[in-house]
């Protein structure tokens, strides 16, 4: 007889991330981060009850989150770095995201019986002024990694004007105007969106050299004059027919040599059966968007050299970074 091991620890993962997101609301490991404490101080602090704190804590420590001895709790080096509020790696508000959208994947059977989000799209996208909020951090969060390495896949250096369609919270054009002397970038995104966008410029000291744009970029003009042009984790909320427009449409606001780089979560190749965090990533963006899913690389570089771009090529970026950048450029 098989064993059901698996399928238990499957059925009752959802624990563990209830568990996370609940220490993080609480921000119980900024309240660690000066050293152990016990839970009666943890409680009395922070005005909670003793006795499902514990609780907490102890299962804090049994998923790695946590350390205790001698009756007290303490960060681990990984909580410490990054759940921290006001660390540089702080990524809490990317936690509260994934909270977020954690009702909606209890409603996955939904999504396969009828085809249709069960998040309206547009309640992290201006509706909702919390949720967008959370949204807009939870995605400056995430940037903030990929867009440390992002020159490391393309080179902007020389380049004076850049077009950041989607942008949302800016935090590409912000890491690549701080490394690219002479750059300036504009931001295109929804109004709701760029309400955060502005505040998060301001905050890191680059409203003066980045600029934002009120766009819907399905239906507006891009403008012209781009010496580059990035299109970075937008490209899964679009059919391919939307993509290839998209594309067309930055080929003609770049100037002539201008470089176009596309950065997602890619399939590896058209038969989109891998990497596996491609098809959960798929999942994701069917759950809270009408076209959302997840493209291959093959078929984005494939686009790219039917619009008109030359040179196309397929960089992938260091582990555990999840993005692939396609990079091309107009002649």
């Amino acid at each position: 007889m098989p064993n059901p091991a698996r399928l238990m620890q499957l059925a009752l993962a959802y624990r563990s991330s209830a568990v996370l997101f609940a220490a993080a609301d609480l921000d119980l490991f900024t309240s660690l981060s000066q050293g152990p404490r016990s839970v009666e101080s943890l409680a009395e602090s922070a005005g909670l009850a003793v006795a499902p704190l514990r609780f907490l804590l102890d299962a804090c420590v049994a998923e790695g989150l946590l350390t205790t001895q001698d009756g007290a709790y303490a960060n681990t080096p990984m909580t410490d770095a990054f759940l921290v509020r006001g660390r540089p790696a702080f990524i809490a508000s990317g936690m509260k995201f994934a909270e977020d959208l954690y009702p909606a994947w209890g409603h996955l059977a939904q999504l396969v019986r009828t085809g249709k989000p069960v998040v309206p799209p547009e309640s992290f996208l201006g509706d909702d002024t919390a949720k967008t909020r959370a949204f807009v951090y939870a995605m400056h969060e995430r940037a903030k990694g990929i867009s440390a390495v992002l020159p490391h896949g393309a080179d902007f250096s020389g380049r004076t004007r850049l077009l950041d369609v989607g942008g949302g919270p800016g935090t590409y054009s912000m890491s690549l105007v701080r490394q690219t002397p002479g750059l300036r970038a504009t931001v295109l995104d929804l109004p709701g969106v760029l309400e955060v966008t502005r505040e998060i410029l301001a905050d890191n000291g680059f409203a003066d050299r980045v600029d934002v744009r009120p766009t819907n970029y399905l239906t507006d003009a891009f403008g012209s004059g781009y010496d580059a042009a990035l299109l970075s984790g937008m490209m899964h909320r679009e059919t391919p027919e939307n993509c290839r427009m998209l594309l067309r449409k930055a080929f003609d606001a770049l100037e002539p040599g201008g470089m176009a780089v596309v950065s997602d979560v890619f399939f590896d190749d058209d038969s989109k059966t891998s990497p596996p965090f491609a098809t959960y990533f798929a999942i994701n963006m069917m759950l809270m968007s009408d076209e959302g899913s997840a493209h291959a690389k093959t078929e984005m570089a494939a686009w790219m050299r039917d619009i008109g771009f030359e040179r196309v090529d397929i960089r992938p970026m260091p582990p555990p970074n999840p993005h692939t950048l396609v990079v091309g450029y107009k002649p």
